[in-house]
């Protein structure tokens, strides 16, 4: 049995409680009622509870101590509370109010749980036949005009991957909300205090297999997105996302922080807006206020509370190009200006891994503008604090531009880079590359793994930078 028909259950039963509800002789109807559900459960499949009170008033009816069990799924709650749950005529289930206390899902690889979860104007779209991959919920299709969950905890029980990518493996938030979820409406989605707990296993050549632990967390995160619905019931059911999907309307963070083995990083806000207009997708975000700390104290300043970055994307549907232009600036330190096209030239596959996205994502051309002679003074002045032999940080900075000299001189086009190196003062190094056959971010990847292949790389004629 798959976990499918849990949801599927869930429906049953409060099918069952709504009919019974209205019933004059209703706690009888709905002891019937139950019991029929039970004995029409699947092989396997139990369902049991405490009590079952109808509500005459709010044509419900409230069960204590629920457990529902499928296989390896469970379902447990310690109350379930359902108001005016109705049939209507098209089929779906309407219920004006659920109030659920401790509810609780354990799968194979989660365990899901929260003190109260109460749900107001909910509507469940009839049941869909068994499908392979596919929830008998359409999750596309429910509407409800408000969510609440508290105290939100999910435990991943998946074990990570070596190496791997980032595995999540607990995710709280005090409280999640959502309102107005439906197919095509503007849905509102707000956490706050959330924290992720996270882990990564690290495979450098030469050393053992290294496990990297840390932990995020965000004070507050608010979005706005045009049928959220149709992402959760494609994320729901391992379906790629919609082609056309339209960038989220507006999203905020604010203070998000980031503990790893080398230091913390904050981030004090992040407001971003989105349209989607004749197949043209752009999304604009601002940050402001960048942060980190380490247990060794910088021998210089950075201003981490005037910090800014302006990042916004462009991109085109149809032909499946993108656009993208970022500004960081960290005021009297650095400014950096980055400006990429790329292209998505595959499609085939229904379930993308990153390699495959990286496979799939090609970089037409890139510029890069970098202001910062401050930047690079404080680099050499910390490498030469941190060498402990007596080497100044110029002699670091000469020995640096002589390696980068002898690097490239197989590509007389990029010399500007050494001699920026050398005198940064009021000057900005800028680095094209630009090719008539893009570049897939795979084969980027690869170029910068090892020093033999980044020498190839950079000793391509498609390479060019100057300094002014």
């Amino acid at each position: 049995m798959k976990k499918p028909w849990l949801a599927a259950s869930l429906i049953s039963v409060t099918a069952v409680i709504g009919l019974a509800g209205v019933h004059h002789e209703a706690h009888m109807e709905l002891v019937r009622g139950l019991s029929s559900f039970r004995a029409a459960l699947p092989p396997g499949t139990t369902f049991t509870y405490g009590t079952a009170t109808p509500s005459i008033l709010a044509l419900g009816a409230t069960l204590t101590d629920i457990t529902l069990r499928d296989g390896s799924i469970t379902l447990r709650a310690s109350q379930m509370r359902l108001g005016h749950p109705r049939p209507m005529p098209d089929g779906r289930l309407s219920i004006r109010s659920v109030e659920v206390r401790e509810p609780f899902l354990q799968t194979p690889t989660q365990i899901i749980h929260g003190s109260t979860l109460s749900l107001r104007r909910l509507f469940l779209p009839p049941s869909r036949a068994a499908a392979e991959g596919h929830s008998r919920i359409d999750l596309a299709h429910v509407t409800l005009a408000h969510g609440q969950i508290e105290q939100l905890s999910i435990q991943n029980l998946a074990q990570s991957s070596a190496p791997g990518p980032v595995n999540v493996h607990s995710l709280f938030t005090r409280r999640l909300t959502l309102d107005n979820y439906g197919p095509a409406l503007l849905t509102a989605l707000r956490t706050d205090a959330a924290t992720v707990a996270y882990e990564r296993t690290l495979q450098v050549p030469g050393h053992d297999p290294q496990l990297v632990s840390g932990q995020a967390s965000l004070e507050r995160l608010d979005l706005k997105q045009v049928n959220l619905a149709a992402q959760v019931a494609a994320l729901w059911d391992h379906l790629p996302l919609p082609s056309q999907m339209a960038p989220p309307q507006s999203f905020a963070a604010h203070n998000f922080r980031l503990n790893m083995t080398s230091g913390l990083f904050r981030l004090d806000d992040l407001h971003g807006t989105g349209t989607l207009e004749n197949q043209i997708a752009t999304v604009t975000q601002d940050l402001k206020g960048f942060h980190f700390q380490s247990d060794e104290k910088l021998p210089f300043h950075i201003n981490g509370a005037g910090s800014t970055a302006h990042y916004v994307q462009v991109s085109n549907l149809a032909d499946h190009t993108s656009r993208t232009n970022a500004t960081l600036a960290v005021p009297g330190f650095m400014t950096l200006t980055a400006d990429a096209r790329t292209i998505q030239t595959d499609f085939t596959e229904r379930h993308p891994s990153q390699q495959q996205m990286l496979q799939s994502t090609a970089l037409q051309n890139v510029t890069i503008s970098l202001q910062g002679d401050r930047l690079l003074d404080a680099g050499f002045l910390l490498a030469a604090r941190q060498s402990g032999n007596g080497i100044t940080a110029a002699q670091i900075r000469e020995q640096t531009a002589q390696i980068l000299q002898t690097g490239l001189a197989a590509n007389p086009a990029l010399t500007a880079i050494p001699d920026y190196v050398m005198h940064p003062a009021g000057r900005t190094l800028t680095v094209i590359y630009a090719s008539a056959t893009p570049m897939s971010l795979k084969a980027l990847n690869e170029a910068m793994s090892s020093p033999a292949a980044m020498l190839t790389f950079l000793a391509s004629p498609d390479l060019k930078a100057f300094a002014q």
